[in-house]
């Protein structure tokens, strides 16, 4: 494992930069399995009938093999992108200049109770090999995964995690065997989450057999190029369930952040669902405000994966969005599709680039104005 030493004194710096989507890694399955019941253990791993062992079409454009992990991340010391803390704080704290980060593990399954399990032995983990010695510059932030299939067990899970001082978010997956967000079948884990203090937010899960990678009208994704172009049809969906199914009336300290399915989409959604709203307000008499209103109180946008379009012409139109209160930066690292807070904030317009970049995330998740530095970081 890279180490970075603990200087006797560490100066704090500003938060600058705050990336809210960072994917940590196991160094193998067996570490896991070192943190969940024994009888599990043989179940979850080899996979059986709880997950899958590899992805099925996610990956690097070179490789299958790198899992879409970007080669030049690998730790130096051995083990996958993501597994050794110090590297990736040398990498993405460092060099690339993030103040504080919010640590997302991959993991999800089949069945309700594996999932539980699953989830719960990568909230054992990321504490135990993130949170603990390896954050005594307290800059990594973690969240904690819960299952959606069976909300009970995840606010059993939440309140477990909900005291420690750097959980800092509830994460679901989105494949929820077409159960939208909005019903009632969530709010025991809403409940939970507001109880505490603590935004939901959703990732899609690429490790997950067919049976949960979301099913479009012209059948399953064949290729990796086909599931990730139609991830944000899955948001949209959940989306419009949260406003017109109430989730916000029936929570209204819920906070909802959609992780790496970009957020240009969401203006259009927006307008036609204000447009439906005013044309069927007699359908939907529990939708007290437009639904554009609660989008822009309820739920947060993590900017990557960020288009590579004309920057003028980019800028101008998430000036017409008017979603600066709303974005959150984010890189998706160790993964190739990175997005490098250089190359990132140059896209955003000038008056949204202090929100998007640090100050939209430290408001939602509550964190400091000032971190410890590292060495090579003065």
């Amino acid at each position: 494992m890279t180490t970075i030493e603990r200087p006797p004194v560490a100066q704090d710096i500003a938060v600058s930069i705050v990336d809210t989507d960072v994917h940590p890694l196991p160094v193998s399955a067996d570490v896991l399995k070192t943190y969940a019941p024994a009888k599990w253990r043989d179940k979850l791993w080899p996979t059986g009938n709880a997950v899958s062992p590899l992805a099925h079409f996610y990956d690097t454009p070179d490789s299958y093999k790198t899992m879409s992990l970007r080669v030049d991340a690998n730790p130096p010391g051995g083990g996958v992108a993501g597994s050794d803390p110090d590297f990736a704080a040398q990498q993405l704290l460092v060099d690339a200049g993030v103040s504080i980060a919010v640590l997302e593990p991959m993991c999800d399954a089949q069945l309700p109770q594996a999932e539980h399990v699953l989830k719960a032995a990568h909230n054992d983990w990321l504490a135990d090999v993130w949170l603990s010695d390896n954050n005594w510059h307290a800059r990594w932030r973690g969240a904690i995964s819960v299952t959606a299939q069976d909300p009970h067990a995840a606010a059993r899970e939440i309140d477990r995690w909900a005291g420690h001082p750097y959980m800092a978010e509830v994460l679901i997956t989105p494949q929820t065997r077409g159960i939208p967000f909005g019903t009632s079948h969530f709010d025991p884990l809403y409940a939970a989450a507001t109880r505490h203090g603590l935004p939901v937010a959703t990732h899609l899960m690429g490790q997950t057999p067919f049976e949960l990678v979301p099913i479009y009208p012209v059948g399953n994704p064949a290729h990796w190029h086909d599931f990730f172009a139609s991830w944000p049809l899955l948001y949209v969906s959940h989306l419009m369930s949260l406003v017109f199914d109430g989730a916000f009336d029936r929570h209204p300290d819920l906070r909802v952040v959609f992780v790496e399915g970009g957020f240009t989409w969401a203006l259009p959604v927006m307008w036609r669902m204000d447009r439906i709203w005013e044309q069927r307000k007699a359908d939907l008499p529990h939708v007290k405000r437009s639904p554009s209103d609660y989008v822009r109180e309820h739920v947060r946008f993590t900017t990557q994966p960020l288009e590579e379009v004309n920057t003028r012409v980019y800028r101008e139109y998430l000036e017409m969005m008017d979603l600066g209160d709303n974005l959150m930066f984010s890189t998706d690292y160790p993964h190739w599709s990175y997005d490098s807070p250089d190359w990132a904030i140059k896209r955003f317009p000038a008056d949204q680039r202090e929100r998007i970049m640090r100050g939209n995330a430290t408001a939602l998740y509550g964190l400091p104005s000032t971190v410890k530095a590292l060495p090579g970081e003065l």
